[in-house]
């Protein structure tokens, strides 16, 4: 993970109640999204697209079941296995669970819960909470994998809206290869606070959100700006991956972009960048932001050769 995200949770405070070792916790989150609660409810259709989709699921396989309540899974986690099971899918509620089987580094017992409500005909209230018990003996580590639990709820809701993204194939691909060294690349994308890999902008302002559990920024392009929420940042492979709500420059009620930096050579480096988007009614945004990418990729070929 790159220092951003955790840097930002050591800031967060978290009740000494679920600092205690050994102890049951719950943390909950809410978020209006930006479709009807029968959309977002689609994401749930098909149980094993979405462990397949959602990240940390790596060399998913079934041990049994058809995608139904009792469905058993495992995958790759820590240098271990993990088995989850679908425990509950309540079409009436729209209530989903899923519970771990077994225990993991991370937690002895975990169960995640997604409740979908309506809102209004164009927006639905998600909450997610997981309840479960930290394996994590020292006190440092256990606090700071509750405030990243914490802060990956509203990353796991908004994956299911990128979900129903994918599957209407509202997804793009693009890649650049640039003339520069990996670390140049980068420590510019890398760089929460830092803007100097995105095109026209001209300041950046950290929003940090303690209470609750968001790390955001706003990049300002002269007189205009706009927000953009931290996902999530790895090395090795070293991704960045960053999103916002409703855009209409863009044209879209939710976006997330991914960039991946590869290295090809000393002097020479790949960036893959990728764009999930769910359109506004009516309006073609992928045409809109194929156009706007490529000319910002052929910005940065230009402006990082060395």
């Amino acid at each position: 993970m790159t220092q951003a995200l955790p840097e930002f949770l050591k800031t967060v405070t978290i009740s000494q109640d679920d600092l205690e070792f050994g102890r049951e916790i719950t943390v909950t989150h809410t978020e209006v999204v930006p479709v009807s609660a029968d959309v977002y409810w689609s994401g749930f259709d098909d149980y094993f697209r979405l462990q397949e989709f959602v990240g940390m699921h790596e060399n998913m396989t079934t041990i049994k079941g058809e995608g139904g309540v009792g469905t058993v899974i495992e995958f790759d986690f820590l240098g271990g296995r993990t088995q989850e099971e679908l425990v509950q899918k309540d079409e009436a509620t729209k209530t989903w669970a899923i519970a771990m089987l077994g225990s993991n580094p991370l937690f002895t017992t975990y169960k995640a819960t997604v409740k979908v409500d309506n809102d209004t005909s164009e927006t639905a209230k998600v909450t997610m909470s997981i309840t479960g018990i930290v394996a994590l003996s020292d006190h440092d580590k256990r606090k700071a994998h509750i405030a990243f639990t914490q802060y990956m709820l509203r990353n796991r809701i908004n994956e299911i809206l990128c979900l129903i993204a994918d599957k209407k194939g509202e997804v793009l691909h693009f890649e650049v290869d640039v003339d520069c060294s990996l670390q140049k690349l980068w420590d510019a994308v890398n760089d929460w606070a830092g803007y100097t890999w995105v095109m026209h902008a001209t300041g950046v302002e950290v929003v940090p959100d303690q209470p609750n559990y968001d790390l955001r920024r706003k990049v300002v392009f002269g007189p205009r700006s706009m927000e953009e929420r931290l996902v999530m940042g790895t090395e090795n492979p070293n991704t960045l991956e960053y999103e916002f709500g409703r855009n209409d420059n863009m044209r879209v009620l939710h976006y997330r972009g991914k960039v991946e930096v590869q290295k090809i050579s000393d002097k020479k480096t790949k960036a893959k960048y990728t764009s999930t988007f769910l359109p506004q009614p009516g309006v073609d945004a992928k045409a809109n932001i194929k156009a706007l990418m490529e000319t910002r990729l052929k910005w940065i070929q230009d402006t990082f050769t060395e």
